[in-house]
């Protein structure tokens, strides 16, 4: 007989709550949770849905080892000593630094795992951390460490009573919001407007969010002047808070100063917002009682996402919203993380690559893997849960040829995919049906949660017996290579030990391990929550944890700078602002003809990871969305086969005319191309093309101060295939 387990999905950070009906330790169906204290009966279709991932014939269930080319099913110790000896040798000869990680977005809703692997690469002597945030979020973290002194000093958006909300660059009602708790977004926003307050969409694309309130279309990559014109007119109008400014900031005077002269009107020529409807939003957001700014992907992938965060930020706390209820808020989470960090040090700012580009929370850009591959800095990848060839600039294929060249490449991962391919071994990991968790980290450790609370789940499946913890994983390679892990022989002994009890065959065995129901529950109980047990019976739907506080970083010593002020200015910012301002801005000028390139969430995918689900994927392809006059003036209709090409490659699809896209931009959705993922039966069928192709890498499409790679706003020609 069935049994209905209470999770919640951990797909992207809305983390819905779930329903799960499992029989014979498999899942047979997948419901919303409808006494969930936040997402109260609200899941998209990917949550419903992943029971196709979750019992996918198609599952890795036991260590591969390529050989020649075929697949050999190995066991779990000769993985772990046939890898170890591999990265012990490359390490002997180039080297700790020599060895990377590449990491993708599920790993984030893995809580243990990012702390087992970070110490697994500080032992090895690694920094060498390559990932998906440097295609979608570093140039938030570094501006957080810049303005608030610590990257994990993250303001949201107050959405339970904000009477203004401007979101840039984002589609919440199909993707969620990035880096913080939102389940029900749509409704959630629809409630602003039902309480008299504004939500206002501005978008190169008129996305599907903006149902709920009003939409602006914007050229592509050029927010930049929006928000500098919008911040000028707002100084100029009177409405700067001037004792938030001289008590809690620094740098103001520069900051007006950067901004003087950018008009309403400047704006224009090359946003097509008119100056009238600016200043009228201007004036709006000035009037509210709460109000917030919020941008998301859609700008941080342009050319100037750091400099646009930054004047976003800059637009929330010089209002007097930062630290105001419904404006912006400081989440506070389990434990201080954002302190913590800054104690470790590791993930804080440097500059220690010899192109000079930075890491930013530890991370390389990842458009720059090729090239440090190709140079013999990286020799050997452990990539988890990601797609790199799909979900990062790859002109031309570049990634793959560089991948090609790797010494060793591990995938810890749930299938084989196009990267997979290529691995020298591919470990099989858990789903997050398979998990105990908490939230995101950026959730339970940093309070993203603009109704705080709290969750706990058991795994509603056992794994399969061949599968095995990230964590485990890592705990097992640092053994096989005699290397003490979190700084401590005795740790890494007992860590050793640990990994032979917790899968022991004997079960008594088992019960002596440092499980993760274990560290889990050591963690609630740290921060004086209730134990995993107490969650299980009385709080499987969640615990409220009461409203977030305001008041409670501004004027504290939660701003971890220097001084303790918000910094408006850092030089970096104002010269590389300088720069764009002469450059950019007429390259905008020269440029407002031709077509640009933009990315397009759609509902039944998430990246990569629902390519393989045959009830969400029933298309082969993606599509081009234009609109209707540039689709008549290139010769294009619905159906017809469009070629779409950048300076570094071109690739053909179908077409689909849209009047929601803005004149002279086109709209892919990113993450497609499978044509030759034959480990994932379904999406090998529908491939799609990988429209990655078209953006650049190297240094010259990477944004200097976040390492971010330039993956919307790109420049294309669009043609009729065949012509």
């Amino acid at each position: 007989m069935a049994e209905t387990k209470y999770t919640f999905c951990r797909i992207c950070e809305a983390t819905c709550g779930l329903a799960v009906q499992v029989e014979d330790n498999r899942v047979r169906k997948i419901e919303p949770d409808r006494e969930h204290v936040v997402s109260e009966g609200f899941v998209c279709v990917k949550g419903t849905h992943f029971d196709e991932v979750q019992n996918s014939p198609d599952r890795v269930t036991a260590p591969l080892k390529r050989v020649g080319d075929r697949w050999q099913e190995i066991t779990w110790d000769q993985a772990a000593a046939e890898i170890g000896e591999k990265l012990k040798a490359l390490r002997a000869r180039h080297g700790g630094g020599s060895i990377a990680h590449f990491v993708g977005s599920p790993a984030g809703a893995n809580v243990l795992s990012p702390m087992f692997r970070s110490a697994f690469f500080k032992s090895l002597g690694s920094n060498r951390m390559y990932g998906t945030p440097t295609t979608d979020t570093t140039n938030k973290f570094r501006v957080n460490e810049d303005m608030y002194g610590s990257p994990f000093r993250l303001a949201f958006p107050d959405v339970n009573h904000t009477r203004f909300l401007m979101v840039i660059g984002a589609n919440p009602a199909v993707s969620g919001n990035t880096l913080y708790h939102l389940p029900r977004a749509r409704s959630r926003m629809g409630d602003i407007v039902k309480r008299g307050g504004r939500v206002v969409f501005i978008n190169p694309r008129r996305v599907e969010s903006a149902a709920v309130g009003e939409h602006d279309f914007i050229r592509p990559d050029t927010d930049l002047y929006f928000l500098a014109a919008f911040l000028n007119e707002m100084i100029h109008a009177g409405h700067v808070d001037p004792s938030v400014v001289a008590d809690h900031c620094r740098g103001f005077e520069l900051l007006r100063d950067a901004v003087d002269g950018w008009t309403a009107e400047r704006q224009e020529t090359v946003t097509g917002i008119s100056a009238a409807r600016l200043r009228e939003l201007v004036a709006a957001h000035a009037a509210a009682e709460g109000a917030a700014l919020y941008m998301a992907t859609g700008v941080n992938q342009g050319r100037h996402g750091t400099l646009c965060f930054w004047l976003l930020e800059c637009i929330n706390a010089v209002s007097g919203n930062l630290d105001r209820r419904g404006g912006t808020l400081m989440g506070e989470g389990l434990f201080d993380m954002a302190r913590e960090v800054n104690k470790e040090g590791q993930m804080l700012l440097q500059y220690q690559r010899r192109d000079g580009l930075p890491t930013v929370v530890g991370n390389h850009p990842s458009g720059m893997l090729a090239d440090d591959i190709f140079a013999g800095d990286v020799r050997a990848i452990i990539v988890e849960a990601s797609n790199p060839f799909l979900a990062c600039s790859n002109p031309g294929g570049r990634l793959e040829q560089a991948f090609e060249e790797l010494e060793l490449l591990v995938c810890i991962d749930l299938f084989r995919n196009e990267v997979g391919n290529l691995a020298h071994y591919i470990l099989p990991a858990p789903t997050w049906l398979e998990r105990a968790e908490i939230p995101y980290a950026l959730q339970s450790f940093v309070g993203n949660n603009p109704t705080p609370y709290m969750i706990y789940s058991d795994a509603v499946v056992d794994s399969p017996p061949g599968v095995r913890h990230e964590w485990w994983i890592y705990c097992r390679l640092a053994r096989a290579m005699g290397l003490p892990l979190f700084d401590s022989r005795l740790a890494g002994w007992l860590l050793g030990l640990n990994d032979r009890l917790v899968y022991s065959r004997h079960r008594w065995l088992r019960r002596l391990a440092l499980t993760p129901e274990r560290m889990l529950n050591g963690m609630l109980k740290k921060a004086g929550l209730p134990g995993r047990k107490v969650f299980l019976e009385k709080y499987p739907h969640g615990l409220l944890l009461g409203e977030n506080r305001t008041g409670t970083f501004l004027g504290t010593d939660r701003v971890l700078t220097q001084d303790g002020k918000v910094n408006l200015a850092p030089d970096a910012y104002l010269r590389d602002f300088a720069a764009t301002l002469t450059a950019g801005f007429q390259e905008e000028l020269a440029n407002r003809d031709r077509f640009k390139l933009i990315g397009k969430r759609e509902i039944r995918r998430v990246n990569t990871s629902s390519a393989n689900v045959p009830r969400l994927v029933k298309q082969r392809s993606n599509f081009c969305y234009i609109h209707p006059a540039d689709a008549s003036e290139v010769g294009l209709g619905d159906g017809d086969l469009a070629t779409v090409a950048s300076e570094y490659d071109s690739i053909t699809l179908p077409v689909k005319v849209s009047d929601e896209m803005m004149p002279r931009t086109i709209a892919i959705p990113q993450c497609w191309g499978h044509a030759r993922a034959d480990g994932l039966s379904h999406a090998r069928k529908f491939p799609g093309v990988n429209s990655n192709l078209l953006a650049g890498d190297g240094p010259e499409n990477i944004e200097s101060l976040s390492g971010m790679s330039h993956l919307s706003g790109i420049l294309v020609t669009v043609s009729p295939a065949g012509q």
